[in-house]
């Protein structure tokens, strides 16, 4: 029974700090919309274009180890660098395929 207890107690808990976070996350949001809203009449400026330009990652064989983690590290350096060309992970995986080749390219 006091296995059983101490389980409850646990729990009872962890869902007490999920409630603080969610109390938090939802002023959280209820800040930012209202930020949202004092600033909805004015004109944002245009995005500045991005003047970086990153070389293409090289083809990758599925060798492990180093190689496979510049090719994952310049994946996602491509995705934070160019968001808008990645706006869904179902993009990012598309142009990850688009480096490989020999069998990873069956995966």
């Amino acid at each position: 029974m006091d296995v059983l207890n101490a389980c409850l107690y646990k729990l009872m808990r962890m869902m007490g700090k999920e409630r603080a976070q969610q109390l938090a996350m939802e002023e959280t949001l209820r800040q930012t919309q209202a930020r949202l809203n004092t600033t909805a009449g004015q004109k944002n400026p245009a995005p500045a274009s991005n003047p970086m330009v990153l070389a293409k990652p090289k083809p990758f064989n599925g060798t492990c180890g180093t190689a496979s983690k510049v090719f994952v590290g310049l994946i996602g350096l491509h995705a934070v660098t160019y968001p808008k060309c990645f706006p869904t992970n179902t993009s990012k995986v598309a142009f990850t395929v688009l480096f490989m080749k020999d069998y990873t390219a069956t995966w």
